[in-house]
């Protein structure tokens, strides 16, 4: 269902552009209006098409260095809309009951991108301000998807207030609705920014932690590198995400491979990558994505379960990884893009993938992780546990929800129910441990990651952690931002390393 939202939502942005564009012709034309308020709206309207295109490009580290330097634009151009909304408003040039809503609307947006930019720049704002950001993105997780907390590619666009009477009854409709979503759209953020506050400030209960010592070297941490692979890693990718790993020494890769990017260049390119910081001791995870995602709401993807064996025997043979997941989170981001399965489907198709990789490379190991927590992700993971089972290594999700360390704090203690409800002599490992900096701050980042490192190397039967991900790529929870600046979290995560390279 959130990703019918999401479709949703992105529906009615591109209906509420339209709209922005047709209104800046008409106010353009309106000799009866004020020309500073028709430059006004002219100037806005003619900035907000590249604002909307420097939004989407500098939430990515492939495209956002580039433009790093015009990432201002986007806060201008709202705090120009919510200027002309309160100007139209006060003027008497629009209905108050339509035209309040609507500046109030663009009004708050346009402070959340200030906070943002700030944030993206490497400041720290005070809490009580910084709740704002995080208010507009809980309100997103809540309208549209919760994948909104770290994507760069849901976010509010603002609206113009009509300056001049209807002429046709269908354009006043169009006018009540769009004035109704900004006050639904303004209402959620209001009703989101205490509980915003409370979750933003919720991180520093893991500051007085302390990583717990594990002198038999029997703890790793890694960082996953790279988007999701289609072709070869990105040369930007390359570059930045193996001086990371260098710099914080990660004892383990892990990277991501779509399915339809298992041909033999890709894996060639990844293998001749990766073979410069792989050594004797470098684990290597390699994950088997997801198909995308059908375009219709409410529809899924089939399961290709023969596809996506012949995958991981392909990957088993040319990359050789220590660790293989043929599924990441199948009631997780898979569910998102096939439909939550039942357990007996994964159970078989992990059977299948196990004895195809062993075929091939007995010493992979097979996972997947748990994602959701839910009774399907018990069964699947007890079924897992299991002695005759084909699973080699149990594994976990653990990351903040739009509550912030509320949402860490239920998925540890998930884990661990979940850890003594089998108490399996497998292996467990944390495939993905992240965060929300883009939307929580770049503190939340570091002291989620530290508490999510605490809470791992204090529990023996966890073999390491997988910090989710090198570089701000397909999501915005890197430890590297899309200007391509180091995260205070990259530095927690080099020193929680040489931590435990010490002690053992």
């Amino acid at each position: 269902m959130s990703v019918a939202f999401a479709h949703l939502h992105v529906a009615a942005v591109a209906l509420i552009l339209a709209w922005n564009i047709w209104l800046t012709n008409r106010i353009a034309g309106a000799r009866m209006l004020p020309r500073r308020f028709v430059g006004l709206t002219g100037l806005a309207g003619l900035m907000l098409l590249p604002g909307v295109i420097v939004v989407l490009a500098t939430g990515s580290l492939e495209y956002g260095r580039a433009l790093a330097a015009v990432a201002w634009l986007w806060p201008a151009t709202l705090v120009l809309f919510a200027t002309q909304a309160w100007y139209a408003t006060a003027r008497g040039f629009v209905a108050p009951s339509m035209g309040v809503p609507i500046a109030l609307y663009d009004s708050l947006i346009a402070g959340a991108a200030i906070v943002q930019l700030a944030v993206r720049y490497g400041a720290t704002p005070p809490s009580i301000i910084l709740a704002l950001l995080a208010a507009q993105y809980g309100a997103l997780a809540a309208t549209a998807s919760p994948a909104a907390l770290s994507s760069a590619l849901l976010f509010y666009v603002p609206l113009f207030a009509p300056a001049f009477p209807a002429r046709y009854r269908a354009s006043a409709t169009v006018r009540v609705i769009l004035a109704g979503c900004a006050a639904v759209w303004a209402g959620v953020i209001i009703a989101k920014f205490w509980p915003s506050s409370g979750a933003v400030r919720g991180y520093d209960r893991y500051d007085n932690l302390r990583l717990r010592e594990r002198p038999g070297g029997d703890f790793a941490i890694g960082v996953k590198v790279f988007p999701v692979l289609h072709s070869g890693p990105p040369p930007v990718a390359i570059r930045e995400d193996l001086a990371l790993v260098d710099t914080i020494d990660a004892g383990v890769i892990a990277v991501t491979i779509a399915p339809d990017g298992v041909r033999r260049a890709t894996l060639d390119s990844v293998a001749h990558v990766l073979d410069a910081v792989r050594s004797d001791s470098t684990l290597l995870v390699v994950t088997l994505g997801n198909a995308a995602a059908p375009l219709i709401p409410g529809r899924f993807a089939p399961l290709d379960a023969d596809r996506r064996i012949e995958a991981v025997r392909t990957i088993a043979r040319r990359l050789r990884p220590d660790y293989l997941l043929p599924v990441g989170e199948p009631y997780g981001r898979a569910a998102a893009v096939y439909g939550r399965l039942p357990v007996t489907t994964w159970s078989r198709f992990l059977t299948r993938a196990s004895a195809a990789s062993h075929q091939v490379s007995p010493r992979t190991q097979i996972s997947y992780a748990v994602a959701s927590y839910d009774a399907r992700d018990s069964a699947l993971f007890a079924w897992s546990a299991a002695a005759d089972s084909p699973v080699d290594v149990l594994g976990f999700t653990i990351a903040p929800s739009d509550q912030g360390a509320r949402g860490l704090d239920a998925d540890m203690f998930a884990a661990d129910r979940f850890i003594r409800a089998t108490r399996s002599p497998k292996e467990y490992w944390v495939w993905s441990a992240g965060s929300f900096p883009a939307a929580h701050g770049e503190h939340s980042q570091d002291r989620a990651l530290w508490g999510t490192l605490a809470w791992a190397s204090s529990r023996p039967a966890i073999r390491g952690v997988i910090v989710a991900e090198a570089g701000d790529y397909d999501t915005t929870i890197g430890l590297r931002a899309a200007n391509r600046r180091l995260r205070p979290a990259a530095a927690t995560v080099a020193r929680a390393i040489r931590a435990l390279s010490e002690n053992r």
